[in-house]
C-alpha cells in the first residue's frame, strides 16, 4: 500500500508538472487600470497579463510623483517593442513626466523570456528615463541636461535581465566635437576622480572583463606634460567589495607605480572607495582621498584595451620590468613570437621576477591560437603549461598546470605576468 501511495503521489506530481501551460509571446494581451491616492491623484498603475480571457499575473507600478487626473491621460499607455534586441517584443509602460528636461519621463518594462516562456521584470530599467535603442549596436541611450550649456548622453546595455549603465558622455551644446564611443562599449567604464594624499589630483579610468583582467589609464592633470599612462591588472570580488590591483606601465614596459583599489557600493558617486598608489623604487605610499566614482568618459580613453586581439596583429615582443629592491635594478620578463602559419606562433619566454623561468615552443609544435588565446602544455618537456591571452597592447600569461610542474624552473618561478607590447 505504501508503494502504491508513493507511485500515485509521483504520478500526481508528474501530471501537475507536465500540465503547466507553456505560453508563447503572441498569446498575451494586457489591461491597464489607474489607481488614485487619497487626494484623488493617479499614484499607481495596475498592469495585468492575460492569455485569452484567463488572467495570468498583475504588476503594480508606482508613480514617482502622483499626477492629477487631468495631466495623466497618457499614464499607463504601453508599447510592444523589442527592448533588449533578442527578437521578441517586450513591453514598455509609460508612467508620466516628472519635470525638467523633456526626456525625464518614467517608464517600467516587462521583458519576454523565450526560454522561460514568460515575462520577467528587469532590473535597472525603471528610473532611467526616455531611452532610444540601437538594435544593430545593441545599446540604448538617454540624453538629458547637465546644466544650461551641456548635455549628457548615457549609454546602456543589457546583461541578461539587467540594464547596465556603461558610460556617460558630457558634451557642450555649442561644440561640434562628436566622439564615437562604439569601441569603448564592450564593458562598463569605471572612473575615479581623486587626490593622492589630498594634494595631487588624478583620474583613474578602466574597464574589467569576465576573466578578471582590468585595463585603462591613470591621468595626472597637473603634470608638466599631462598624458594618460596605461594601467593593467586584476579584478576580484571579496566580501562584497571589488578589489583591483594595477601596475602603471610606461611604453617600454617599465612599471612606474602600483595602484590598489577597494570599491564598495552600488555604482553611485558616493560609494566607499579606498586605495593607494605606491612608488616601486622608494616604496613610498600615498592614499587616495576625495574619491568620486562616476562613469563619465574622457577624451583620452575612447578605445577599449580589452578588445580581443586579432591573431594577425600579435606583436613580435612583449615585456615588463619592475624594480627589485634587493637587486637595485629592474627585473621582469619578456616573450617573443614568430609566425608559424595561420593562427600559429612559436614563442620564447623568460621571466625572472622571483627566479629564472625560461622556455620555448618545440620546433614542429607551435602554439595554436583559438581566437585571441592559446594554451601550450609540456614546455621544455617537463609538464609545465600556460595560457596566453592577447589584447591590443599587452598579453596576459597564466599557468594552467599544477604547482609541481613549476619544478621545470627555479623555485616559485613561472611565466605568469602582464607583458606589454614593445615591438609590433
Amino acid at each position: 500500500m505504501r508503494l502504491l501511495a508513493v507511485m500515485l503521489s509521483l504520478h500526481c506530481a508528474l501530471f501537475t508538472a507536465t500540465a503547466q501551460p507553456k505560453y508563447e509571446r503572441k498569446d498575451f494581451s494586457f489591461k491597464v487600470a489607474k489607481v488614485k491616492d487619497a487626494e484623488g491623484n493617479i499614484s499607481q498603475v495596475y498592469f495585468r497579463l492575460f492569455v485569452g480571457k484567463q488572467f495570468i499575473k498583475e504588476y503594480t507600478f508606482e508613480l514617482t510623483a502622483p499626477l492629477s487626473e487631468d495631466i495623466a491621460n497618457n499614464v499607463g499607455t504601453y508599447s510592444e517593442e523589442d527592448l533588449n534586441f533578442d527578437g521578441y517584443p517586450d513591453v514598455d509602460v509609460y508612467l508620466g513626466y516628472y519635470g525638467g528636461f523633456s526626456t525625464n519621463t518614467q517608464h517600467e518594462a516587462l521583458l519576454w523570456d523565450q526560454e522561460q516562456h514568460q515575462f520577467v521584470y528587469p532590473d535597472g530599467y525603471a528610473g532611467v528615463g526616455e531611452l532610444m535603442g540601437f538594435a544593430e549596436k545593441k545599446y540604448l541611450i538617454h540624453t538629458g541636461s547637465d546644466g544650461p550649456d551641456h548635455r549628457v548622453t548615457s549609454y546602456y546595455r543589457w546583461h541578461g535581465h539587467k540594464l547596465q549603465h556603461y558610460l556617460d558622455d558630457v558634451w557642450a551644446i555649442e561644440s561640434d566635437d562628436n566622439v564615437n564611443f562604439d569601441d569603448l562599449l564592450n564593458y562598463p567604464l569605471q572612473r575615479y576622480d581623486a587626490k593622492l594624499d589630498g594634494r595631487i589630483p588624478v583620474i583613474i579610468a578602466f574597464q574589467k572583463n569576465e576573466a578578471g583582467t582590468a585595463a585603462g589609464y591613470i591621468y595626472y592633470p597637473k603634470a608638466k606634460n599631462p598624458a594618460p599612462i596605461m594601467i593593467v591588472g586584476s579584478a576580484i570580488q571579496y566580501n562584497g567589495k571589488d578589489i583591483y590591483h594595477f601596475s602603471e606601465f610606461q611604453p617600454d614596459g617599465k612599471v612606474s607605480g602600483f595602484i590598489s583599489l577597494q570599491h564598495s557600493g552600488d555604482g553611485r558617486w558616493d560609494d566607499k572607495v579606498e586605495g593607494t598608489w605606491t612608488n616601486p623604487k622608494t616604496e613610498k605610499q600615498m592614499k587616495l582621498t576625495d574619491v568620486w566614482f562616476k562613469r563619465e568618459s574622457t577624451k583620452w580613453f575612447t578605445h577599449s584595451l580589452l578588445t580581443p586581439e586579432d591573431p594577425g596583429n600579435i606583436g613580435r615582443e612583449y615585456s615588463f620590468q619592475q624594480w627589485r629592491q634587493g637587486y637595485d635594478d629592474y627585473m621582469g620578463g619578456h616573450i617573443t613570437f614568430r609566425a608559424a602559419g595561420k593562427n600559429k606562433v612559436h614563442f620564447e619566454c623568460a621571466n625572472v621576477v622571483r627566479n629564472i623561468a625560461e622556455g620555448k615552443s618545440e620546433e614542429g609544435r607551435p602554439a595554436v591560437l583559438n581566437g585571441n588565446v592559446f594554451e601550450y602544455r609540456d614546455v621544455n618537456e617537463c609538464g609545465y603549461g600556460f595560457k596566453a591571452t592577447f589584447y591590443p597592447k599587452f598579453v596576459v600569461l597564466s599557468s594552467i598546470t599544477e604547482g609541481e610542474t613549476l619544478n621545470c624552473f627555479g623555485a616559485f618561478s613561472a611565466f605568469d605576468g602582464i607583458y606589454i607590447k614593445v615591438k609590433k
